[in-house]
């Protein structure tokens, strides 16, 4: 059973213990969702929650799960309540499994575009001191928080995984959480808490209290606000701008682009701030250029292996009429690279010419209607002046001096 809470407003000091992250600070917090299981006797959940199977016995196998009052799903577990308070209330009491499964999924609606949120749950080890000795697999997970972008695909929107969480003398309820800001236009999130360990003896657990809830504000957030602010294709690729205004040990930002919203690839990576409570100004470049729409996010990492995500932004960029043509490296030694925008497909010729006119190497490549990129052989070159003159199926030209070091 969910419990929503709408009008009381706590201000609160999220205090985590063995996190992945540091202190998280939700000022002004306002609750917003809560997952407690609900009392009562022992149950199952809805179909499509877990990818674990229900067991009522007393005693649950790898891959099994309960909703239950009594955390104790095998002898050698805690005689525990759950994290809620209610005597008659449940928690979900998982014996983990040897593949990475889903303990639990969900949606939380009715949330507001643009707002800060807190997000956070207890986990219990429910094996007593000692179970499965030195060699026991302590129990880890992973949380996804998802929405659903307007190609009708989940965009990963924050991923925040615990420490592992390790055996008690008593029962121990360990709080794991995160922050995020939710991207303008989504009221929708879906959530994942993934099987982040190792399969076999020691890796049991309890879950109890998943909760959203929006701040007036963050404090330590790993970053705050980040997004593309514009993108604009220039002669030598499209120029992607984006920013942040606060960082909290970030390690790098990674471009990606997908054509298809779907599937993605990282273009770009460079070093992000580090820690930093300034607006933070990023821009990165993507070579390849296509007569069609592009998606472009932004994936930062932190150097405690967390990451999350900027909004995805579509681009299209004008309709190209002209061929172009750039070098890099110019001067070159062994070897450059062209970056070739035509305005139509097919064969395209690429000649070199010496400073007193006299052609030395030719080449034939099949390039496309976009943005395509070739290479060219210098290594057997004196050093000196060239030309490089690019003619494309349309017996459009293009020429461009390069110097050979």
């Amino acid at each position: 059973m969910k419990l929503k809470f709408y009008f009381s407003t706590l201000v609160i000091v999220l205090m985590t213990i063995n996190t992945a992250f540091a202190q998280t600070l939700c000022n002004g917090e306002t609750i917003k969702f809560r997952e407690t299981f609900g009392s009562g006797s022992t149950t199952s959940l809805p179909a499509g929650r877990t990818t674990y199977d229900y067991n009522s016995n007393s005693n649950l196998n790898d891959g099994d799960y309960k909703l239950s009052k009594n955390s104790q799903g095998r002898s050698e577990w805690h005689d525990a309540k759950d994290h809620t308070g209610n005597n008659n209330g449940r928690m979900m009491v998982i014996n983990a499994g040897y593949t990475a499964g889903e303990f639990y999924k969900d949606t939380v609606s009715g949330l507001t575009p643009g707002s800060d949120y807190s997000v956070y749950l207890y986990v219990m080890n429910v094996n007593t001191l000692g179970t499965c000795g030195a060699t026991a697999i302590l129990p880890k997970l992973q949380f996804v928080v998802e929405y659903l972008s307007a190609n009708n695909s989940y965009q990963t929107l924050t991923s925040f995984t615990s420490n592992f969480i390790p055996q008690s003398s008593n029962p121990t309820w360990v709080k794991v959480s995160s922050g995020f800001t939710l991207p303008n236009g989504i009221t929708t999130v879906r959530y994942k808490i993934i099987n982040n360990s190792n399969g076999g003896c020691g890796n049991d657990l309890a879950l109890d209290d998943i909760t959203f809830s929006q701040c007036s504000s963050l404090s330590s957030l790993p970053v705050k606000d980040l997004r593309i602010n514009n993108m604009e294709a220039k002669a030598d690729g499209v120029h992607i701008q984006f920013s942040t205004l606060s960082e909290y040990d970030t390690k790098d930002m990674q471009t990606q682009r997908s054509l298809d919203g779907i599937n993605w690839k990282t273009i770009h990576t460079q070093a992000a701030a580090g820690s930093s409570d300034q607006y933070k100004a990023y821009t990165a470049l993507d070579i390849e250029q296509f007569n069609q729409p592009v998606y472009y996010r932004i994936l930062q990492t932190d150097n405690n292996g967390s990451y999350s995500y900027s909004s995805v932004v579509k681009f299209q960029a004008a309709k190209n009429t002209s061929l172009t043509l750039s070098t890099y490296p110019n001067p070159a030694s062994s070897e450059v690279s062209l970056n070739i925008s035509s305005p139509v497909a097919g064969t395209a010729n690429i000649s070199l010419y010496s400073e007193n006119g006299s052609l030395v190497q030719r080449q034939h490549i099949q390039v496309k209607n976009g943005s395509t990129l070739a290479k060219m052989n210098l290594s057997s070159l004196l050093k000196g002046m060239y030309m490089i003159t690019l003619e494309n199926a349309n017996n459009q030209t293009i020429s461009q001096k390069l110097i050979k070091n």
